[in-house]
């Protein structure tokens, strides 16, 4: 017992080492593999002191849960804002399209916000089992800890819905279930109706103030400013380096047969395409987004492109996984035919758990759709080849997600991508306003 406090400190100060270096692996710092690596070793850090010291285990594995939700949080407002991070590994490992989904929140405010306040008080009671005269608190961390799976196996099924994983909350997870085992094997023998009449009321308060202090937190946060791949820090007298990190040389052609949905001056000197996805939360958020940056930028259009993440449409994708976005795309392409692509396209995103067949006809009827026409349109296969046409073209482009934003005029005829999100795009528009050469953009990164 005398190495405790050593073994805390160290135990501690790595766990929070940990912590710094996943967020640097977000932001762009080091390789994807460095960070599953990370918080491997965090995981597996808090399983072994849970083994080998269960008090002192549980201790650190909350503290350990507590770092990971804060990120999580600081990172949900990131994707809300159109940034992005380097979990977004793939589309299928992507952490800012489950973090930035309808999955995501509670009433406004980030489940890890809520995870926050539930390993503060798993804290506070591990704590109090370290310390000794705590016997029940076990029992108590169990009552907790049973709840938290039971919610992260409803978290793995709306991962699995939205056909991506997030790493930060897969180790989340893991931790859950560390705290579950650790919990159980020290409650043994003890009576959880009295640990929870022992224990619940100061636990409680310990969650909920915890639970106010981050919401007070998160909303006061102020907005976000993206790192390297989610925008710049300030639009005005951005450095070249800051200017160059913000769009780099498309993967290939971009082309336009003329059947693209427009939105803005056919003639306008800065031209976006942009590649989504009608269940892409990322997509959603920035629909909105893109409709703003319309309105205050006279100078800019924007074309519309589908890329369904779903091999029904897309030979570039494996598996089902968005299992209603090529329909969804066939039907926007109908909206497109009646004069309704926008208003259709904007009440799709918004309701994204919303697009089976008779939600879509539903949806075409409220936004003024002849609904024969409609069915005629959705049945004709020349509707699913122009969802495919899309699908090549992005293909072509090399683009390796959603969404995905392209850029021309800046360098002339040369398409550039897009790195980032709202902040990125007028940055960009206010370097190329000021008539100042812009650096040249960099290769590709298909890792990107």
């Amino acid at each position: 017992m005398k190495r405790l406090p050593a073994i805390l400190l160290v135990s501690t100060l790595a766990a929070a080492c940990l912590y710094p270096g996943t967020a640097l692996a977000a932001d762009g710092e080091i390789p994807p593999a460095a960070l599953v690596a990370m918080l491997s070793t965090g995981v597996l850090l808090c399983a072994g002191l849970v083994a080998y010291r269960r008090a002192l285990g549980l201790l650190i594995t909350s503290q350990y849960g507590a770092l990971l939700a804060i990120y999580l949080a600081h990172q949900h407002r990131v994707v809300l804002t159109g940034g992005t991070s380097i979990c977004n590994i793939s589309s299928l490992i992507s952490c800012d399209t489950v973090n930035g989904s309808r999955f995501a929140e509670i009433a406004g405010v980030p489940i890890a916000v809520f995870g926050f306040a539930f390993y503060v008080a798993v804290g506070y009671l591990a704590f109090k089992f370290f310390r000794g005269g705590a016997e029940r608190a076990p029992a108590m961390i169990m009552v907790l800890c049973v709840m938290a799976v039971g919610f992260d196996i409803y978290l793995a099924w709306a991962s699995y819905s939205l056909g991506a994983i997030c790493l930060f909350c897969a180790a989340t997870w893991a931790v859950n279930v560390i705290l579950l085992v650790g919990s159980t094997l020290s409650a043994r023998g003890t009576s959880v109706v009295a640990a929870v009449t022992e224990e619940a009321s100061s636990t409680v308060i310990a969650g909920l103030g915890a639970l106010i202090l981050g919401v007070l937190a998160y909303q006061g946060g102020g907005q976000p400013q993206a790192g390297p791949s989610g925008g710049a820090a300030s639009k005005a007298d951005a450095s070249p380096s800051d200017l160059g990190s913000l769009y780099e040389l498309a993967g290939g052609p971009i082309t336009l047969d003329g059947t693209e949905p427009l939105k803005g001056d056919p003639n306008a000197k800065y031209t976006f395409v942009e590649w989504a996805d009608f269940q892409c939360p990322h997509c959603a958020v920035m629909f909105p987004v893109m409709e703003e940056l319309l309105a205050a930028n006279k100078d800019m259009n924007l074309y519309y492109k589908s890329y369904p993440i779903s091999d029904a449409c897309n030979r570039f994708v494996e598996g089902l996984r968005h299992e209603n976005a090529c329909k969804a795309a066939a039907a926007a392409e109908c909206g497109r035919q009646q004069g309704r692509f926008w208003e259709f396209a904007g009440q799709m995103f918004k309701n994204q758990e919303y697009l089976g067949a008779d939600d879509l006809r539903f949806m075409a009827e409220q936004v003024g759709l002849e609904p024969k026409a409609f069915e005629t349109c959705m049945a004709d296969p020349a509707t699913a080849q122009s969802v495919v046409a899309d699908v090549e073209a992005g293909g072509t482009a090399q683009i390796n997600g959603t969404p995905s934003i392209f850029l021309k005029g800046p360098f002339g005829d040369q398409w550039v991508r897009v790195i980032g999100g709202k902040e990125a795009i007028e940055t960009i528009l206010q370097a190329a306003r000021s008539g100042k050469p812009l650096p040249a953009p960099a290769p590709p990164n298909p890792e990107r």
